[in-house]
């Protein structure tokens, strides 16, 4: 099955349960379940209840890699190199726990970005202290999100990994990852990429990208809900890696129960204990629809929608926080309304669903409005005239200014 979004946009729709309650504009924080998600779960279900036990040979043994290998198409990435992990965090802390070099000890520095999600920066500060590794944590000189060069300045042969977005949690904003990576290779450090908020609404190409790492999720733009994050290792390391978190999932032969570690070869080299079965179900449902529609139609999608939301906000003189340029921006878009924390609380309340993050002493505070595949364009204009009215009427005054 093959769906246009311009012929079919009420069959896209009718999939979505949520779409008939709301204005569902907050899929990069969490994509709206497709109804074919309960079937699978009653497909997880039911082998279960007839099968108990058996139900591992049957279909639930197979599940990560092949949830995984349909991932990989989305990254133009090999069959056999993407594996599930039930969180990023995990998928980090696989990824920097992995014994891939001796270097004599000479490269203990880890470069980071203050912009990255902080789950990463917790994981990246809590092993280099157990490691000895130095932090060398960029600021960056703009609201949201770093400049490519201002990571590179900071490679060079002293460096042991880069762990940087692809595309910032907070601006939306598209980071040239394959200069940085091309960089590392070149001081010889590994480089490690989250693109939680990429693949789904933005073209990936892990080959062409040329990253050791790359850490992803089916939480938002891929509509399958928690419990389905994954990494994808490259094929020329992944063999040479000892992941130094890992679990019985991982032996090459984890009937045997031996007490020695063995890796198996591909993506199960990665695995640690026994995964989240009914995640991978719910991560299918999503990514039928993902693969039914295609990341090329979804991407110029989404370009039409943001840039109706650059029209109506600077119309209204909002700040925006996420770059104008289409080649630097993905699916969702910043924007500093007035009274934003309180005014996103009514929003809430009259089925318009955005999500509201608090700046700092450099950050302003923002409204993050993500529209994706199954969003009318008319919900753009709708969205905007709901702020006009709370700001007009006041209503906002009755919520707490802090967004709580």
């Amino acid at each position: 099955m093959t769906w246009t979004i311009e012929k079919d946009l009420d069959v896209i729709r009718g999939n979505f349960p949520i779409l008939e309650k709301c204005v569902y504009l907050i899929s990069n924080s969490l994509g709206a379940v497709p109804q074919t998600a309960a079937l699978e779960l009653e497909r997880y279900y039911k082998l279960w209840a007839e099968w108990g036990v058996e139900a591992w040979e049957k279909e639930w043994w197979e599940m990560a890699r092949k949830v995984g290998d349909s991932i990989a198409v989305l990254l133009n990435a090999p069959p056999d190199t993407v594996t599930m992990m039930p969180n990023a965090t995990t998928a980090q802390w696989m990824a920097l726990s992995s014994r891939f070099r001796d270097d004599g000890g000479n490269r203990k520095k880890v470069v980071v970005s203050e912009k990255d999600f902080p789950s990463t920066i917790y994981a990246i500060r809590s092993i280099a202290e157990t490691m000895g590794w130095t932090v060398n944590m960029i600021p960056g000189s703009s609201h949201s999100f770093v400049d490519s060069d201002e990571i590179i300045q900071h490679l060079d042969d002293e460096t042991l990994i880069v762990s940087t977005s692809h595309v910032f949690f907070k601006s939306a904003a598209i980071q040239d990852v394959k200069s940085i990576c091309r960089k590392a290779r070149e001081v010889g450090a590994l480089s490690i990429i989250d693109g939680y908020h990429a693949p789904g609404v933005i073209e990936v190409d892990v080959q062409d990208i040329g990253t050791d790492f790359y850490i992803g999720g089916c939480l938002k733009w891929l509509c399958g809900g928690p419990g389905n994050a994954f990494l994808y290792v490259r094929p020329g390391l992944s063999s040479e890696v000892e992941p130094g978190l890992t679990g019985w999932f991982a032996h090459k032969d984890p009937f045997n129960f031996s007490t020695d570690m063995e890796y198996m070869h591909g993506s199960y080299r990665f695995m640690s204990g026994t995964p989240c079965i009914p995640c991978f179900y719910t991560a299918k449902a999503g990514l039928e629809i993902i693969h039914n529609i295609g990341i090329d139609q979804i991407r110029k999608n989404s370009l039409f929608l943001t840039d109706k939301i650059f029209d109506e906000a600077l119309a209204r003189g909002y700040g925006i926080y996420t770059p104008e340029d289409k080649e630097k921006r993905a699916g969702a878009v910043s924007i500093d309304v007035p009274h934003g924390g309180a005014v996103q609380q009514v929003l809430s309340q009259r089925k318009y669903i955005v999500d509201f993050r608090k700046g700092g002493i450099k950050e302003p505070d923002t409204i993050r409005v993500a529209p994706h595949f199954y969003n009318r364009p008319e919900e753009i204009k709708m969205f905007f005239s709901e702020i006009d009215d709370i700001v007009a009427s006041g209503a906002y005054k009755e919520a707490s200014p802090d967004g709580e």
